[in-house]
């Protein structure tokens, strides 16, 4: 009789001599699993064959029930296998359910589980052996009328019990054992035998220490579920993120006409801000920058989306009349967007962006504004800084031709020497001081003023380390991004 017992030992021994030799931390659910329920088994075999003498039973006891005990340990060694196999939580419980009725031999029994604790759908909430749903449904009634007192499980005949009285019972013996965990209750099984008197403490003592077993397994296996969903997410978000970042232009424009400087830096893994350039015949540089609403991978998502419009929508046209007109303005190109957009994007999504088009033969540039932050700009002969109040509405806002009334054009002359500062509002809104002062506009264009003689990259440094020294301690909120175009003060000959 000693025999399963060593062997459960041993089995118990080379587990924990694994896990001890490669370490805790790198040591794999499963293995622990399957030791916690190896110990579960220990328990029950010591209490089946070790117990004190003053309590053993007699010969005869212990040989007729040697059969029933066997059947423990062999309900017992499948629960080791299930956990150790990787199972689902779905089979733990009706493997729970059989073996409870083989191994006190019960007549009828059924589970009900919570859907909210045990993630089983509700149509397979309950399960029953021997019993119609009808019936266990008002024995069930019967029961939550008159609970039991706290600790009590046993009834050793239903007939007398109160809220039965007056209809006698096809089965009058009855245990309820509740399936508790650490943090939920996770249901009830319910076991019952025609004779009355009929379960014992051991019965129920056998099935308690089952019953923790088969909790402490699902438990576990949903530790395990969520530990490599994690896992599984965050290597998604890592490739998410490497692929967003192969979006972002890694070679800016580089010309005898100007400087370009950028940052860009996303609150989570992957983020919604996006700019990019794209050179134009002419000595003409498009330029756009965006912000999708919201942040994860739905506004990655959808910024990688907006990049695929720009470089669509700003080809040559070659249906154009004149040379000018074979790439569409800024107020154009956010009508078609806007247009492209309108069933991609989610009815409570949206996307700031600006596009301009500067052109170095002329000497200025054209921009719309679709809802986005104001553009900051330095006049090197004005020796002013500003930013332009443009008005424009954000893509997706309104889903109708009537989009393109809401979006304007705006031309501006610009001199040699003369700065650009284009940013998101993760910028601007960056929190610091006391947690709800924000960075601001005007602190931004305190910046400008005391840098602006500076190249691109060193203004773009003196923001930055401005902004960093606000927000010392205050993790970002929100995604960041700043681009410093500043027209070179000696201007190439036309």
């Amino acid at each position: 009789m000693y025999i399963g017992f060593l062997f459960t030992l041993l089995g118990a021994g080379l587990v924990l001599t694994d896990i001890l030799s490669v370490g805790v931390a790198a040591t794999p659910f499963s293995s622990w699993l399957l030791l916690l329920t190896t110990v579960g088994v220990l328990v029950v075999l010591w209490r089946l064959f070790v117990r004190p003498p003053a309590l053993a039973a007699p010969v005869a006891a212990m040989a007729k029930a040697a059969a029933p005990r066997q059947l423990e340990i062999q309900s017992l060694q499948r629960l080791v296998q299930i956990v150790q196999h990787g199972q689902t939580s779905g089979e733990v419980y009706s493997m729970l359910l059989e073996s409870a009725v083989q191994t006190v031999q019960a007549d009828a029994a059924w589970l009900v589980l919570l859907p909210d604790h045990t993630k089983v759908e509700a149509g397979k909430a309950v399960q029953y052996y021997n019993i119609s749903p009808a019936q266990a449904a008002e024995l069930q009634s019967r029961l939550s009328s008159h609970t039991l007192p706290d600790g009590e499980y046993i009834t050793n005949d239903l007939n007398s019990r109160l809220g039965f009285e007056g209809a006698p019972q096809a089965f009058r013996s009855l245990m309820q054992l509740p399936l508790q965990g650490l943090q939920f209750d996770y249901g009830t099984l319910y076991l019952l035998k025609a004779e009355p008197n009929t379960f014992d403490s051991d019965d129920l003592s056998i099935l308690q220490t089952f019953t923790s077993q088969a909790v402490l397994s699902i438990e576990n296996l949903e530790l395990v579920r969520t530990s490599l969903e994690n896992q599984r997410t965050q290597e998604e978000l890592k490739i998410a993120s490497q692929v967003q970042d192969s979006l972002i232009p890694k070679n800016l424009p580089t010309d005898n006409w100007f400087e370009i400087s950028s940052h860009s830096l996303a609150a989570k893994e992957v983020g919604g801000d996006f700019y990019d350039f794209l050179h134009l015949p002419g000595r003409r540089l498009a330029v756009i920058i965006g912000d999708v609403s919201g942040k994860g991978v739905t506004a990655a998502f959808h910024m990688a989306q907006m990049k695929g419009i720009f470089h669509s929508l700003m080809q040559e046209n070659p249906l154009a009349k004149n040379e000018r007109d074979k790439f569409p303005v800024p107020s154009r190109f956010m009508a078609q967007a806007n247009a492209a957009l309108t069933h991609c994007l989610e009815k409570s999504s949206f996307i700031t962006s600006s596009l301009y088009i500067i052109d170095y033969e002329q000497g200025g540039f054209v921009f719309a504004r679709a809802g986005h932050c104001h553009t900051l700009y330095y006049h090197a002969l004005r020796e002013e800084v500003f930013y332009f109040e443009s008005t424009g509405l954000g893509l997706g806002i309104i889903r109708n031709e009537s989009y393109e009334k809401h979006i304007k054009n705006q031309f501006y002359d610009y001199s040699p020497g003369d700065v650009m500062v284009i940013y998101t509002d993760g910028i601007v809104e960056a929190r610091g001081g006391n947690g709800t002062d924000e960075y601001g506009e005007d602190r931004l264009k305190l910046r400008l003023e005391e840098s602006y003689f500076q190249e691109a990259e060193a203004i773009k440094s003196s923001i930055l380390a401005d902004l960093n020294g606000f927000t010392n301690g205050f993790p970002i909120h929100d995604d960041q991004t700043l681009l410093v175009i500043k027209f070179k003060s000696a201007q190439p000959p036309q």
